[in-house]
């Protein structure tokens, strides 16, 4: 039977470990510094930058020290888990949404019948993946595009890799973020 002093420790330690733990949880993906992440988490969630462009990219030039290696592991390891389940949430609204919509009652232009019928014959559940691989791979690619600003010699290599991938939805991002790096 643990003794109170024994039992005492054994709840320091535990309060202790929580509470170191804190910090780390709240620290910003990959341990990037708040104005680094707020360049980085932009950068990688972008759709466009239009207008912002250059003030976007000038922002992770300030920040190319912690940014190039939190570049790297965000290609590598992808969109965090949390954004992910939040697109596929949303995907299924949208989803539950487009099904009541009445598509044969209106004309739209750019969008073919072929498209339509494939649309209502496309299950939620493979709906929500497209449009969660379809985030994941625009976050590959804008972290792809985000070497190609601040990256160096050892990321040519990756970019080149990826660039000749026939196949690969992230080639087209690697050829034009080699490019840019060759042009620096």
């Amino acid at each position: 039977m643990p003794t109170l002093i024994a039992r005492r420790l054994h709840a320091a330690l535990f309060a202790f470990a929580v509470l170191a733990a804190v910090p780390a949880a709240a620290q910003p993906r990959y341990g990037l510094a708040p104005e680094a992440y707020a360049a980085f988490g932009r950068w990688l969630t972008t759709t466009c930058v239009g207008d912002e462009e250059r003030a976007l990219r000038e922002a992770l030039l300030r920040h190319r020290t912690e940014l190039a290696p939190a570049f790297r592991r965000a290609l590598t390891d992808g969109p965090p888990p949390q954004a992910v389940r939040e697109v596929r949430a949303a995907a299924r609204v949208r989803h539950a949404e487009l099904a009541r919509f009445p598509l044969q009652q209106y004309r739209i232009d750019g969008v073919t019948a072929d498209n339509l019928a494939r649309f209502a014959r496309t299950s939620r559940q493979a709906y929500v993946d497209d449009q969660a691989r379809r985030y994941a791979t625009g976050y590959r690619a804008n972290a792809i595009a985000g070497l190609g600003i601040v990256g160096g010699a050892r990321d040519r290599a990756t970019l080149a890799r990826l660039a000749v991938r026939k196949d690969d939805p992230l080639a087209p991002a690697a050829a034009e973020a080699l490019r840019a790096l060759e042009q620096r």
